[in-house]
């Protein structure tokens, strides 16, 4: 395994799968430094891309409720707290900046995500 900044990189990288992240520095509310993150790129783009599209997540509380924001539940997804998936600031990534996995959404979180990011898009 590869390791950044002290953290191991795993072998296999899955949609659905929760990972830390490093995220490059930026300004203003896009999500940025070490976070988990939830990969929603398809699985053939996971093994054979270097890059990958990651939704960051967010444990604050008081963020907006918007249609875009898909609340995750820390219950038995290796989530330490309770979570909000960002749709809106969905971003590509390189493999080299992901971490180890901490978790795995369910199936209804990951089509409520899918959700989320169509709505984002314009693709609903």
């Amino acid at each position: 395994m590869q390791e950044i900044n002290n953290v191991q990189q795993p072998q296999q990288l899955i949609r659905g799968g929760i990972y830390i992240v490093n995220l490059p520095n930026s300004r203003g509310s896009i999500q940025s430094k070490q976070r988990p993150c939830v990969l929603v790129s398809n699985n053939a783009c996971n093994r054979f891309s270097p890059v990958l599209h990651m939704c960051p997540l967010s444990s604050v509380a008081t963020k907006a409720k918007l249609p875009t924001h898909i609340a995750i539940s820390r219950n038995n997804n290796g989530l330490i707290r309770d979570s909000i998936a960002l749709c809106e600031q969905v971003m590509p990534v390189t493999k080299s900046s992901v971490g180890i996995q901490v978790g795995i959404c369910s199936e209804v979180d990951m089509k409520r995500i899918g959700k989320g990011i169509a709505i984002q898009l314009g693709i609903s």
